[in-house]
């Protein structure tokens, strides 16, 4: 069921080229619309994801609407993990850049300095400190 909401207005609705009362719009014509489609979620959610982007209450049908959003969330959230899993595969499989390369292997010879002149520093210390012996 294709469901064309064009202009939405504070009192009046234009659904499938018909002028109606925004009241009856969402009051009886919504809840009628998915008692039609009986317990079928698929078609249920086209008429309520219609009606929700064009900004008209859900009040008349509360379970649906839950269900929705429920639906709603869930599709986003499998969305963010979906992408949380494609930024780590890229991430690991990302080929680094010449310079990255070359500030990488700077930080590990820094470190490697740094840490001779820490054991230099501690045997000249030990020797200092031997009194002789």
């Amino acid at each position: 069921m294709k469901i064309t909401i064009t202009k939405v207005l504070k009192n009046e609705v234009t659904i499938c080229g018909q002028t109606q009362t925004r009241e009856y719009v969402e009051n009886i014509m919504l809840p009628m619309l998915v008692a039609q489609c009986g317990t079928v979620k698929g078609q249920q959610f086209e008429i309520v994801k219609a009606f929700d982007e064009a900004g008209l209450s859900l009040q008349a049908i509360p379970d649906v609407a839950r269900e929705y959003r429920q639906d709603q969330y869930q599709k986003a959230q499998e969305r963010a993990r979906l992408q949380a899993e494609a930024n780590a595969h890229a991430e690991r499989c990302r080929e680094h850049t010449p310079r990255e390369i070359a500030q990488a292997k700077a930080d590990r010879v820094a470190r490697a300095a740094a840490i001779r002149e820490q054991g230099e520093r501690i045997r000249a210390a030990s020797r200092a400190n031997s009194g002789g012996w």
